[in-house]
């Protein structure tokens, strides 16, 4: 059992880590980053119709904080009442994780899949001429991305 919970968190860990040299783009062999863009707002657009804004607010309750006795060397005592802090107040779009499915929805029936390409590394990126990707191009086993602002990227396939 305890084996089973130690494989089942270095998965995870291992998940996490390799999330993060990674990027997530939308991709349809052979689409334009402007098609890619358009497909995205437009659905975005839909989404937002479908699932307005509904701003919600959530009280987070002040923290209770007990009656203490400060005593000095003298033996003197003081004692400070319990109170409680304030509470805070947090907004939220009760609707945004309901339009972030639909947009995705909304992306897969245009044939757009979600990818996960990993970071190229330093040899890959010294070995390509910088560029930024205008046409997607067929994905390989060796595909990677490089990051090149501005939300542009260059894919690497090799």
């Amino acid at each position: 059992m305890v084996m089973k919970f130690v494989r089942l968190v270095i998965a995870l860990a291992s998940l996490c880590a390799l999330a993060a040299c990674s990027q997530q783009i939308y991709y349809r062999e052979g689409a334009t980053t402007a098609d890619v863009k358009r497909a995205q707002n437009s659905c975005a657009l839909q989404a937002l119709e479908q699932a307005p804004v509904k701003t919600r607010t959530r009280i987070i309750p002040g923290r209770f904080v007990p009656e203490r006795k400060v005593c000095d060397a003298d033996g003197n005592c003081t004692i400070y009442p319990a109170y409680e802090e304030f509470p805070e107040y947090e907004t939220y779009d009760a609707n945004a994780d309901e339009r972030a499915l639909l947009t995705r929805s909304c992306l897969a029936a245009r044939g757009f899949d979600r990818v996960s390409l990993p970071y190229c590394d330093a040899a890959q990126r010294s070995g390509v001429v910088p560029g930024v990707t205008r046409t997607l191009p067929r994905l390989t086993e060796q595909s990677c991305i490089i990051p090149r602002g501005s939300g542009a990227y260059q894919i690497v396939t090799q």
